[in-house]
């Protein structure tokens, strides 16, 4: 029953930080400085409030310099995945930047069994290629401003974004959430600053609003949505989490139906249909592969 108890909060979590995570891209579309930069202000709040509260509770006093530079990894893939895919939606369309870096489940999927012989059943890949398809529909337009070398900078994002859910996951069995959380954050500030140097652009919010869309990035994306996230690593496969934050991009589309009147199509609503059933799949895979 414990088992169960700890999945169902993984399971939870994660989705809940999958939605929290989803409303990003809004806030980056109404940021008043450059893509980079805003991600690099977020995690940049989020370390300084998780720095405080760390030293508060004493959270860093068993740390050495060989953990940190281990706690650094899942921040740097991170960074840069979020660096490489803002310079993709620069360079093609949006909606193909958000298709291809979604496809990180299936480096997931590969990666997991080249480096841990983490093998998955045929019912998980028909669940996955459910997810994918939803996702395909929710994201899929038809638009002439696309390059190759933007959805290849969005694929090679996907990939940076796999290592950040891996080793999340592989960390949190020696490390405590808040030590992932926190290292995450800044050391993904790195790829993000080096990313705006590169962007032309305001360097600070020029309002009040300007400052509250950074202050809320930190505070709820960063360290509540992905505080929930890493905490849902720790409880469930890595292979089904990465189908559960596909989740992502089905809020953002909803949230841009919402605030900004773009159309919801009958074809998402279908998209979103075949992704819920598909997470909805791959749970119960998941859920025989665990008691097997």
């Amino acid at each position: 029953m414990t088992n169960l108890n700890s999945r169902t909060i993984g399971i939870l979590s994660t989705s809940i930080g999958a939605m929290l995570i989803g409303v990003a891209p809004i806030l980056v579309r109404t940021s008043e400085i450059t893509p980079s930069l805003t991600g690099f202000y977020r995690f940049l709040c989020a370390t300084f409030i998780l720095f405080v509260y760390g030293i508060a509770k004493n959270k860093f006093i068993n740390l050495n310099y060989k953990d940190i530079l281990i706690l650094a990894i899942p921040g740097l893939f991170f960074g840069s995945d979020i660096t490489l895919w803002h310079w993709s939606i620069n360079q093609t369309s949006v909606a193909n930047a958000a298709l291809f870096v979604n496809t990180a489940p299936i480096y997931v999927a590969i990666i997991s069994y080249f480096l841990f012989k983490d093998k998955l059943d045929l019912f998980f890949y028909f669940a996955g290629f459910c997810c994918l398809g939803g996702v395909f529909l929710i994201l899929f337009e038809q638009n002439e401003y696309q390059t190759f070398s933007g959805d290849l900078l969005s694929l090679v994002a996907a990939v940076f974004y796999s290592g950040y859910l891996i080793s999340v996951k592989k960390f949190s069995e020696t490390y405590e959430t808040f030590h992932l959380m926190f290292f995450s954050a800044l050391f993904g500030c790195i790829p993000l600053y080096l990313g705006s140097l590169l962007e032309i652009g305001h360097a600070f919010p020029e309002t009040a609003l300007g400052w509250s869309n950074i202050l809320f990035q930190g505070l709820f994306i960063q360290i509540a949505g992905q505080g929930l996230i890493i905490y849902g690593l720790s409880q469930i496969r890595v292979q089904f989490s990465s189908l559960i934050l596909l989740i992502q991009p089905l809020t953002a589309a909803f949230l841009a139906f919402l605030l900004f009147q773009e159309m919801f199509l009958i074809q998402q609503i279908f998209g979103a249909i075949i992704l819920l059933i598909g997470i909805y799949l791959a749970g119960i895979s998941d859920q025989k592969t665990i008691k097997n």
